[in-house]
C-alpha cells in the first residue's frame, strides 16, 4: 500500500515537474516573442499614422514626403517606442 502511494507521489511529481519545464522553456518564450511583435506591430502602426496625419496637416496624401526635420522627428519617436518594446519583452 505504502509503496503505491509512493509511486502515485512519485509519478505525479514527475509530471508536474514536466508541466513546468515545458511551461518555462516552450510557453513563455514564445509568448514573449508574440508580445514583442504585437508591441512592433503598434510602434509601426503609430508611426505610420503620425506620419500620415503630418502629410494631411500639410495638404499632402498618406505617405508623403517630410521635410527633413519633422521626419527626424517622426523617426526618433519611432525608434524610441522599438526600443521600449525591446526592453520591455526582450
Amino acid at each position: 500500500m505504502v509503496n503505491k502511494f509512493i509511486k502515485i507521489v512519485l509519478t505525479l511529481s514527475i509530471f508536474i515537474a514536466s508541466i513546468s519545464l515545458f511551461y518555462k522553456f516552450i510557453l513563455e518564450p514564445f509568448q514573449k516573442e508574440n508580445k514583442l511583435d504585437q508591441c512592433l506591430k503598434r510602434a509601426e502602426d503609430l508611426h505610420t499614422k503620425r506620419w500620415d496625419n503630418s502629410c494631411k496637416t500639410l495638404g499632402q496624401k498618406a505617405g508623403c514626403g517630410l521635410d527633413k526635420d519633422t521626419a527626424t522627428v517622426h523617426l526618433r519617436v519611432y525608434e524610441r517606442e522599438k526600443e521600449e518594446c525591446y526592453k520591455k519583452y526582450k
